[in-house]
């Protein structure tokens, strides 16, 4: 078998298997330093089984809507997982078929999904949760856009393999404000899009107050474990895409070799623990924002790729 598919496969599993346990430890981390002694970190794996073995309960007025969502946003995001470099710094076979523009309309399908199986049920939580959601999706896919161009005008290119070269071959644009806007307003949006302080809080159980979680409410069984294993691969994505290609791009495989691609597994475990704990520090630092004041938050990272993106041009980047 060819060495790039090997390594597509293992770039998958990796994504499949690890995401769960990303999100196990920072949950564990945040009770850690709130003095608590907080779930294992295996415990995502513990919920996903059991949701796995348990029956369904659908409402009576969803549709075929809500029975094939969570399929279609699991297939999502692991489409998004064999385009993005996450254990390789040379594209894989099926890396051609998007890039980093593209893979930003596929998580945005994944949205666009689960926000019409909330509706479909008809449950005011569930119509809550999707309307509050697609207003801050409105506000965030801009400011993703801008972000990617903030790396496209020094890499001349929107793929993110050669987004990783150009960052990794010169330390010049690693310290441009471009570079340093984008990769601020990047990593707001990755607290937007995953729930996290200050736009939600992760541990929240009030579903008045629930965004992310609130599109999921309805489901159960295995449709509800695959939404919650999609979302934890939604976090380990975009956290990979951040360190692979905005902060630290050394580190990753070629795609040549099985034994590289292997080797990195543990580099981005180590990237990604970076990118947690940085994550866990705004969780127990900060407060929750007040859902109108969710739109300045997602306003100042739209201004700060905006800038980042007209700071190239004046400075001749």
């Amino acid at each position: 078998m060819p060495v790039g598919i090997v390594l597509q496969v293992v770039q998958s599993l990796v994504v499949l298997v690890f995401a769960p346990l990303y999100v196990g430890v920072l949950a564990r981390a945040e009770a850690v330093i709130a003095s608590k002694r907080g779930p294992s970190i295996l415990q995502p794996y513990r919920d996903l089984a059991k949701l796995l073995r348990k029956g369904e309960t659908v409402s009576d007025q969803a549709s075929y809507v809500y029975q094939a969502a969570p399929f279609v946003v699991f297939s999502c995001y692991l489409t998004v997982s064999v385009i993005v470099p996450v254990i390789t710094s040379n594209p894989l076979p099926l890396a051609f078929l998007a890039d980093l523009i593209g893979g930003a309309f596929v998580l945005t399908l994944a949205s666009f999904v689960t926000a019409l199986a909330a509706l479909d049920t008809a449950s005011p939580n569930g119509g809550l949760g999707a309307s509050r959601a697609t207003w801050i999706g409105s506000l965030t896919e801009p400011a993703l856009i801008i972000v990617f161009f903030t790396v496209g005008v020094l890499s001349a290119s929107d793929n993110p393999y050669l987004m990783n070269h150009a960052l990794a071959a010169s330390a010049y644009a690693r310290v441009l404000p471009t570079h340093v806007l984008g990769l601020i307003a990047f990593f707001m949006i990755i607290l937007v899009e995953n729930g996290r302080i200050p736009i939600e809080s992760p541990s929240g159980s009030i579903e008045i107050s629930m965004i992310e979680e609130g599109r999921v409410l309805e489901y159960s069984g295995r449709r509800y474990a695959l939404m919650r294993w999609a979302a934890s691969m939604k976090f380990f994505l975009m956290s990979a895409i951040f360190m692979n290609v905005f902060v630290f791009p050394w580190g990753l495989g070629n795609a040549t070799s099985i034994i590289g691609g292997l080797v990195a597994v543990p580099v981005l475990l180590c990237k990604l623990a970076v990118c947690g704990l940085v994550v866990v520090v705004i969780d127990t630092s900060f407060a929750k924002l007040r859902f109108f004041r969710i739109a300045e938050f997602l306003g100042a990272a739209f201004l700060i790729a905006l800038v980042g993106v007209v700071t190239s041009y004046v400075i001749g980047a």
